[in-house]
């Protein structure tokens, strides 16, 4: 074993033995005096994906973390899921691809993943067959993102048996939110030497009493990236962009009515020329519109209601087939209503319905125009359920929330393929226990369903590449649902002035057990005759067990801040009792940082430590070793010159030139970025 890897592995250990000394030390500090059991002042962010109604991240009885709009100007991240590193037992791959990013959750790949942006779930996942990471959104639009880790279709429909990734977007008052001002612009560059790439933003934005509105656009261009694996940029001739627009305007004509409507575009491109003359173009477009309406008018009555449209067209063109598109439109909704009461205890009762209606074609380009590709049919979707969750305290430290949901879906299709529809009825529970303000233990039992895509069930292609087949995508219109039971216990505990005055620790620990049934994967095998042709094709898994246990902390001591997290995930075929090889096994992140603030200066440092595994391609079997990145960064954000504010970032990744490749629930891994810098300068008007 190399020197590296003897260092890398030593890390999550360490790792491990700071949360727990954090764990236990918290514990200690508990029980020796009662001050202790008063509420931390924090800055806790709140979130919603726990229960659809906020609380406090260190009061949500479920594992959620969080990244916010500092996390993402940080980094200067190439794409979205790029931000999602940090976060324990979460996997990403295509490190420079915005249109084809995979992400996993405790070993569920991204179709398992429900994915919601300002509350909408986002079904226009449609990408020739690849399937994005479900999100297309820039990054520069974040406020916050939350991860919550762990399965159940009970609050958000069908699907999201691995976890939940709910994004939401900046309104002018986040922009604005250092400033007495109430409009103003921003601009803003950066560069990226990963891969070339040199980003453009500019955004205007409002408000009033009455209104919020802000408007931006922001572009991207990149070529080649440099590679872990050599060290050196790739000689490929590669041209890629995107274009992000958005526009969001917020209205309160009361203060018991809140309406917003916001729009999203965004288009894509990734070009590829091979030496041989011989070429590959990707292109997706994007439109979104969404709106919704949220009502206060007391106790029993606080709703929320929202509509959107969303249509997207994937093209793909090479030298060797004619030009082919798909197209996805889906219409989605979903209303819910919260109720506070009391009977014997105190309720916080929510409950609603939500719906999406989806359908896609393929069309393929002759010497007439566009005609209807055969191997991709046009196909529909339908998906819908009512749920129920009552958030019922007995007394100030014992609570429990059963949630109940019905599900309906439907699948069909213009061919001889067979429909499919069903429906199922989805429980679930969670117990919370809080011996004091600052200290929660919780466990949980959650159901989850969720049925075919329509990719997975009607699409085929045959891909071509250097004048032969590489790939061939065969549809499977009887897939089952997945079915799962997911089992979660855990505990968090928030303190104040522990060290010292004015400090504050946060610490996090849970272990889960996900029980799948009818697990939908892609199998790849090689072509009979030819190995250097693979066949992929969705089918069912008789039974996957996904588990492991997790740890997250962080403190903060004036302008200091620390956190650290460790993942342990082990997946499994219980019929044969393999360990499925296309998820991290143990991952571990660190994070420092100190602020000056004479200077305006906040220096960072990070490190992510990945444990290597076995991954098979149809060449053979093949070993991934253990990695550490290390990174390091500072952040300038001088107080207000005048009429303009600048910020600005500096950081340097991976800063040893680590070798090292990426699981993503992929039956294969991906070369990360070899040592780069990152850099972006913005002003505010």
């Amino acid at each position: 074993m190399s020197a590296t890897l003897c260092r890398s592995s030593v890390l999550p250990f360490r790792l491990a033995a700071i949360a727990s000394i954090i764990l236990t030390s918290a514990s200690a500090i508990a029980a020796e005096s009662a001050d202790a059991q008063k509420t931390a002042t924090s800055t806790q962010p709140v979130v919603v994906t726990a229960t659809r109604t906020a609380q406090p991240l260190n009061q949500a009885a479920s594992s959620i973390s969080v990244l916010t709009q500092k996390d993402a100007e940080e980094i200067q991240p190439i794409t979205f899921a790029e931000l999602l590193l940090d976060i324990p037992n979460v996997d990403m791959d295509a490190f420079n691809s915005v249109m084809n990013n995979h992400i996993s959750i405790r070993g569920s790949g991204d179709h398992q993943i429900t994915f919601l942006i300002d509350g909408m779930r986002q079904d226009n996942q449609s990408s020739g067959g690849n399937r994005p990471t479900g999100i297309f959104i820039d990054s520069e639009l974040l406020k916050q993102i939350e991860v919550k880790r762990g399965g159940g279709s009970a609050l958000y429909g069908n699907g999201g048996i691995g976890g939940t990734i709910a994004v939401e977007t900046k309104d002018a008052a986040d922009f604005l939110r250092d400033s007495d001002k109430d409009f103003g612009a921003t601009l803003k560059a950066g560069y990226v030497s990963d891969n070339l790439e040199w980003q453009k933003s500019a955004y205007i934005y409002g408000r009033t009493e009455l209104w919020d509105v802000v408007a931006g656009v922001t572009r991207r261009d990149s070529g080649a990236a440099t590679s872990s694996e050599t060290g050196h940029r790739s000689t490929a001739n590669v041209d890629n962009d995107s274009t992000s627009v958005f526009a969001k305007a917020t209205l309160s004509p009361l203060p018991e009515h809140l309406l917003q409507l916001a729009y999203f575009y965004d288009i894509a491109h990734n070009d590829r020329l091979f030496q041989s003359g011989g070429f590959d173009k990707y292109r997706y477009e994007q439109h979104r519109v969404s709106g919704k309406w949220e009502f206060e008018k007391n106790d029993w009555i606080n709703l929320k209601t929202a509509l959107q449209f969303a249509q997207s067209e994937f093209l793909f063109d090479n030298e060797i087939v004619d030009l082919s598109k798909d197209k996805f439109n889906s219409f989605s909704g979903n209303m819910q209503n919260t109720s506070y009461f009391s009977a014997f205890g105190s309720h916080e009762l929510t409950f609603g319905g939500d719906f999406s209606k989806t359908s896609q074609n393929g069309k393929q380009m002759s010497l007439s125009g566009w005609v209807p590709d055969g191997t991709r049919p046009d196909s529909d979707g339908f998906d819908g359920g009512l749920f129920i969750e009552d958030q019922y305290a007995f007394n100030d430290y014992l609570s429990i929330v059963p949630v109940l949901r019905w599900s309906y879906f439907k699948r069909e299709s213009n061919n001889s393929h067979p429909s499919l529809s069903d429906s199922k009825v989805t429980p679930g529970v969670t117990l919370r226990l809080t011996p004091m303000d600052s200290l929660l233990f919780w466990g949980s039992v959650n159901t989850g369903y969720r049925p075919p895509i329509l990719d997975e069930m009607y699409y085929a292609a045959v891909y071509p590449m250097w004048g032969i087949t590489t790939a061939i995508v065969v549809p499977n219109p009887d897939l089952k649902p997945e079915k799962s039971v997911n089992y979660e216990v855990g505990a968090s505990a928030l303190f104040a002035d522990l060290a010292a005055e004015g400090d504050e620790l946060s610490v996090k620990a849970a272990a889960f057990y996900d029980d799948i049934k009818d697990y939908i994967t892609v199998n790849s095998e090689p072509l009979a005759g030819d190995p250097s042709t693979l066949v992929h094709q969705p089918v069912n898994y008789g039974h996957v067990v996904n588990k492991g246990f997790e740890l997250s902390g962080s403190y903060a001591l004036g302008n200091f801040r620390a956190n650290a997290s460790y993942g342990y995930l082990h997946s499994e075929d219980k019929e044969t009792g393999e360990r499925i090889k296309s998820n991290t096994p143990q991952s571990a992140n660190l994070r420092l940082s100190y602020k000056f603030n004479e200077f305006s200066l906040e220096p960072w440092y990070r490190v992510h430590w990945a444990k290597g595994g076995e991954f098979m391609d149809q060449y053979g079997k093949y070993q991934a070793d253990n990695y550490a990145t290390h990174d390091i960064g500072v952040t300038w954000t001088p107080p207000r010159t005048g009429f303009v504010r600048l910020q600005a970032g500096l950081a340097v990744t991976n800063v040893t030139n680590e070798k090292y490749s990426a699981f993503s629930g992929q039956s294969y891994t991906s070369w990360g970025f070899a040592r780069g810098f990152r850099a972006w300068l913005s002003a505010q008007f």
